[in-house]
């Protein structure tokens, strides 16, 4: 195998793309690939009957993509589901976690009664408890320790936001509430690129693909996750046609990633890098576009601030420089950077492995000057502010990626501003106060939809300080590994089918708009999560002028702003609301106040950061090395010195559904891969069972020995360690908790430390 470039032939026709993601798990449905949106389709706008069965169209809720999806229904059960060939996301593909879906609503295991804690925390004693009982319970003991020290002692952690009702639930009460304090985790998620996005250039880019003459995929791996983009909706059949649309078409694709992935293997060109120094190839193509004059003057002099400056500092940063940090070849570095700028249709998707390294922020930074400055911002094929309201501020206004507005501001500074101002949330600076007192320590906190004990680095540390606590309630569908070790309080969930929510999607079209439709009854009665959380706030005196009493109100709410009612929704389930123009910064479309420009405090792009600049932080993309490598810590990486990096499956998202009995069926087993000569050199056989050790702890993984990794590199699958699977094969337990991206709170899960032997 050739390690510096990788070539294969595009796939030569839809049907071979089919196939390829066939092998993937995606499995489409029936219909036209070409049909458009719902509003032409009567038969979308409400349940169809075909004899017994009604078919709820609905969108699935397994992970970010939140595909169209058919819940087929008799007798108020589920039978079966599929994928919705008429919803413009998907066009009838569902991904096998959305296929196994039912073994989750109908999981023997599946929590239907509200808990209280009856032994020890960790010891999974329980007692059950009524509805209205818990509610009472909870209602106490929040409301003493707000009298007792005040509201900001009440932490929330919500998960990540795969539905929007993860982002939107218990928004309300805790802004009645009074606490500002929110511990949840942002910083495994893409908002870490979303803090170095905005304050360059205003917006969170999506990757028009369907334009593109140049694509890059820099620490994605599509193929795996099935999402192309961020939230894109691509109105093609499956979630991956416009990324094989583009190679179809012969489109050069360009995949940099330390491991020669799913996306790799069929990318037209495959850039091996040294995990976690992206920035530093980053600034190398920068410092070739600046220093051969392949930047676009007309846009750099009009549009941007810093350049000057920008100019001064890159000249530390050549691609011989960088050669020696990234084992990349300096002329692989510099004919790329050649080939974006001289491109005028090129785009480049950086993925969430940008989030998950200690130098996370300012790598994001140097790509987003690299779109600056080579124009490829919100034009053709570019990096482009598509209609959505976290991408583009004069878009349709709902509650969606960024939350509900909540009718009740908290003025008190959330605790996290201490030691991170520009991301004043997060579990580590939640950690950070319990574990130093200051500003203080909090006493409660709440978790919906979130395995926060275990998701973050070194979670038996999170346990440790979060069991100091007085007074935790976790809401989820099961008990796990968080419930067990820290709940005094367990209340269960409905699924995605059991309520209603919303989903909106930026497009080319304007902005997406679904209605995820109630496809039965919740099982044994449960609550859905917003009458319950109506019920807390008038037991606490919080309900006086709330904005909605139960779900259906809560829908017409977050889309008051732009005119739609959960009637009008009901009715047309999915529509496209707004349009979609490119170079929205010559009309004024990026900013709330109309005038022309970026959405940044001097309305051009920032080279040089002026947000960072006001909060203490470098102005301009330095390069740090990762803190787990040869270049931070050689005396470590002398005793450990694989370099371990997170794996994600299509098969499970995040931590969940590992105890799926079908999806567990097809991927049973934590797998590492690592290089023949590394295993060779440590006597370890393919198909063991294989110990990695970090300075952190231990954990236990199936070995997969593979070319598709470099020597030096392991590959390790995350998301494992609940009670249901191993929980000795937590990949986190193998990561520093403490050492992280001074920005944002970003850990080592994608360039980690560790020493492999038998288990």
């Amino acid at each position: 195998m050739d390690l510096t470039r990788r070539q294969f032939a595009a796939l030569a026709s839809s049907a071979a793309g089919a196939a390829a993601l066939g092998m993937a798990g995606c499995s489409p449905s029936k219909g036209d690939a070409d049909s458009e949106s719902s509003d032409e389709h009567a038969e979308y706008r409400t349940p169809v009957s075909e004899g017994n069965i009604t078919k709820v169209r609905t969108a699935c809720g397994n992970c970010h993509n939140n595909c169209g999806m058919i819940a087929n229904v008799k007798d108020g059960v589920i039978v079966s589901l599929e994928g919705d060939p008429e919803h413009p996301h998907g066009k009838g593909s569902l991904c096998p976690k959305g296929q196994a879906f039912l073994d989750v609503v109908y999981a023997p295991d599946r929590v239907t009664k509200p808990l209280k804690r009856a032994g020890e925390r960790g010891e999974g004693k329980w007692e059950e408890m009524e509805w209205d009982e818990a509610l009472d319970y909870i209602a106490e003991r929040l409301t003493d320790i707000k009298e007792n020290y005040g509201p900001e002692y009440l932490c929330y952690s919500n998960g990540a936001p795969v539905q929007n009702i993860v982002r939107n639930a218990f928004w309300e009460f805790y802004a009645r509430f009074g606490t500002p304090n929110q511990a949840a985790v942002p910083n495994l998620c893409f908002v870490p690129r979303l803090v170095a996005l905005n304050t360059t250039y205003g917006f969170r880019n999506e990757d028009d693909y369907n334009n593109a003459d140049f694509i890059i995929l820099w620490g994605a791996n599509p193929f795996a996750s099935m999402r192309p983009s961020s939230f894109m909706c691509y109105e093609r059949k499956g979630c991956l046609s416009s990324l094989i649309d583009a190679m179809d078409r012969g489109v050069d694709v360009v995949a940099i990633d330390p491991i020669c992935s799913e996306t790799a293997n069929k990318a037209t060109t495959w850039i091996p890098i040294r995990p976690g120094t992206d920035g530093a190839m980053a600034l190398a193509m920068i410092y070739t576009v600046i220093k051969e004059d392949l930047y676009d003057h007309d846009f750099v002099e009009q549009w941007c601030q810093g350049f000057d400056e920008l100019s001064a500092f890159i000249e530390q940063y050549t691609p011989e420089w960088a050669e020696a940090e990234t084992d990349v070849a300096a002329q692989t570095i510099a004919d790329l950077a050649r080939s974006y700028a001289t491109t005028p249709r090129a785009t480049i998707h950086d993925g969430n492995n940008f989030a998950l390294q200690t130098n996370c922020v300012q790598a994001t930074r140097a790509i987003a000057i690299l779109e600056a400055i080579t124009g490829h911002l919100d034009v053709e094929g570019g990096n482009c502010c598509f209609p959505d309201v976290i991408g583009n501020p004069k878009a349709v206004e709902m509650g969606n990626s960024a939350g509900i507005k909540t009718t009740v501001t908290v003025d008190t500074p959330p605790l996290a501003s201490k030691y991170y101002p520009m991301l004043a949330s997060g579990m580590p600076a939640t950690l950070k106060a319990i574990e130093t007192g200051e500003p203080y320590v909090p006493k409660a906190m709440m978790m919906y939809h979130t395995n926060g004990a275990i998701t973050q680095a070194q979670p038996q540390r999170t346990i440790e300080l979060l069991r100091k606590l007085d007074f935790i309630v976790v809401n989820d569908l099961f008990i796990t590994e968080t419930a067990l070790q820290l709940a005094d309080v367990f209340i269960p969930d409905c699924t995605f089918l059991e309520r209603y929510d919303y989903r909106t999607y930026p497009s080319a079209q304007g902005t997406v708009v679904t209605l995820r439709q109630q496809a039965i009854e919740p099982r044994d009665g449960i609550m859905n999560t917003y009458d319950f959380e109506y019920a807390l706030a008038e037991r606490m005196g919080l309900a006086e002028g709330y904005p909605w009493t139960n779900q259906e109100e809560f829908i017409t709410y977050a889309f008051t702003p732009c005119g739609l009612t959960f009637e009008d929704l009901k009715a047309n389930p999915t529509k496209i609301v707004g349009t979609h123009e490119y170079r929205k910064y010559e009309t004024g479309g990026l900013r709330p106040d109309g005038e022309p420009g970026f959405n940044t405090p001097d309305g051009k792009v920032d080279l040089v950061n002026l947000a960072f600049k006001k909060n203490g932080y470098d102005p301009l993309p330095v390069y740090v090395p990762p803190a787990a490598s040869k270049s931070a810590h050689p005396d470590v990486a002398e005793q450990y010195p694989l370099v371990g990096i997170n794996r994600r499956v299509v098969y499970y998202a995040h931590f969940k559904y590992r105890n799926n009995p079908y999806l567990r069926e097809v991927r049973p087993d934590p797998v590492v891969l690592m290089n023949p000569a590394d295993a060779e050199a440590r006597s370890l056989a393919d198909g063991s069972w294989i110990k990695l050790t970090s300075p952190f702890g231990e954990a236990k993984f199936l070995l997969q020995v593979s070319e598709r990794v470099t020597a030096g590199v392991l590959w390790v699958d995350g998301g494992w360690g609940d009670p249901w699977d191993y929980e000795d094969s937590n990949l986190n337990v193998l990561v520093d908790g403490t050492d992280l991206d001074p920005v944002s709170q970003s850990p080592s899960l994608h360039s980690f430390l560790v020493e492999a032997s038998k288990a």
